[in-house]
């Protein structure tokens, strides 16, 4: 199974260059970002990388190499990041025309290769500036262990080439509430990258391990809001924070794997009132489309008619989640049925009908609402007067371990169903 974990926008995947902002100082370094390629780009049978790796390290085009340390992503897997820079002004000395490949092999503590090489590639055809710099950013997705990180930069045009190797300890998680979530991962995977019409994914092939070993028949719903909360609208930093919280949850979420249910994905775009996506009882999640719908929710290009009506937002979703909860009357024979509700802290127009849903009878279900806290301020969630009828267990998400902790006590209950 795929999972698209993350989304870049058709501008970062392209050749940048723009300046960094620091305190409202403009830093002197502009970054050029590499184009994203596939691993196709660069035939590796072209060249002696097996005798490169052999050698010893060697430096042949000034560079500098960061590998940053392990941290815990909102999608449940481990990711080291790690990238490599150079400097213009070096590599005009040796002309204005370059194709550059940064290969990245892991493997474990005795050398034997855990990983295919990762490649990405950068062109420069012509006179760069010489205060511009080159960089090279990609990641590895790993299990807790030892590592060694094979890097080798290669320039087509000029035949150069650099070779290094670093050591990573990647610890483990203290008190995994999920001991049994890496079970089927591999040891080490690099992403690989694939373009669509909406821009560029980052694919793992990799697949969580979150059973649910109920006997009863449940019937799992996540329902996720898309478009960000009203009042970050403006914030461009809070809006990708929601974005990528949003897409690493679901990613997570939508591994569980039910002994005896059915798993099922619906997205709300609140501030144009429509569900974005929905997916009923779903094996493989559709991960272009849903990215697309994530993508298309947080565009601050709206219609009139649905700026005119902000105030029934709230009573969008209210709706909704009544028409979904009162679908079916509980019974001794009839599912158990989960709703797993995914949003921000949502705060609405002045005005706004709130009123909370009414239920019609006993709905016979249970409710979880994952809250991401995307700030130290991010104190306020209007949304909790609409679903408190439902009595809901609020799990408030600050970090990625918030949601592992989170979804070892929904999979505890739900099992024990």
């Amino acid at each position: 199974m795929m999972f698209y974990t993350e989304f870049i926008s058709r501008a970062s995947a392209g050749v940048l260059a723009a300046y960094f902002m620091a305190n409202s100082v403009v830093l002197a370094t502009p970054i050029i970002q590499p184009a994203i390629q596939e691993a196709g780009e660069l035939d590796l049978r072209s060249i002696p990388l097996a005798d490169w790796l052999d050698a010893e390290e060697v430096t042949e085009i000034p560079w500098r190499l960061r590998i940053s340390p392990a941290v815990l992503r909102m999608d449940q897997r481990i990711e080291v990041p790690y990238s490599a820079t150079v400097r213009a002004k070096d590599l005009n000395r040796t002309g204005n025309d370059h194709e550059l490949f940064l290969i990245s092999v892991v493997s474990n503590s005795e050398g034997e290769w855990l990983t295919r090489p990762g490649v990405i590639r950068q062109i420069i055809d012509g006179d760069v500036p010489s205060e511009i710099e080159l960089r090279f950013d990609t990641r590895a997705f790993v299990q807790p262990g030892d590592y060694l990180f094979w890097l080798v930069l290669y320039d087509t045009r000029t035949g150069k080439h650099n070779m290094t190797k670093r050591r990573v300890r990647v610890p483990g998680i203290r008190n995994d509430p999920l001991p049994d979530a890496f079970g089927r991962l591999p040891l080490v995977e690099i992403p690989e990258i694939s373009r669509t019409d909406a821009g560029t994914m980052v694919r793992l092939t990799g697949e969580l391990f979150l059973p649910v070993r109920n006997i009863r028949r449940v019937e799992v719903e996540l329902i996720s809001t898309m478009s960000p909360p009203e009042q970050w609208t403006n914030r461009g930093r809070m809006v990708r924070n929601h974005s990528e919280f949003t897409s690493g949850a679901i990613s997570a979420l939508s591994q569980i794997e039910i002994a005896n249910g059915s798993l099922s994905i619906t997205g709300l775009d609140l501030v144009r009132r429509e569900v974005a996506f929905d997916q009923r009882d779903f094996r493989r999640i559709d991960w272009p489309a849903l990215m697309k719908a994530l993508r298309e929710a947080e565009t601050p290009a709206i219609s009139a008619a649905a700026l005119q009506g902000r105030k029934t937002n709230g009573a969008f979703f209210r709706d909704f989640l009544n028409e979904r909860v009162n679908a079916e009357e509980a019974g001794p024979e009839t599912p158990l049925r989960v709703f797993i509700i995914v949003s921000g802290s949502l705060l609405f127009e002045r005005g706004a009908d709130l009123s909370p849903l009414e239920l019609e009878g006993d709905c016979g279900c249970r409710v979880y609402h994952l809250r991401f806290r995307l700030s130290r301020n991010d104190l306020f969630d209007e949304l909790q007067k609409v679903i408190r009828p439902l009595r809901p267990r609020t799990f408030d998400l600050r970090v990625p371990a918030d949601l592992r902790k989170a979804i070892a006590e929904i999979l505890e209950d739900i099992g024990t169903s």
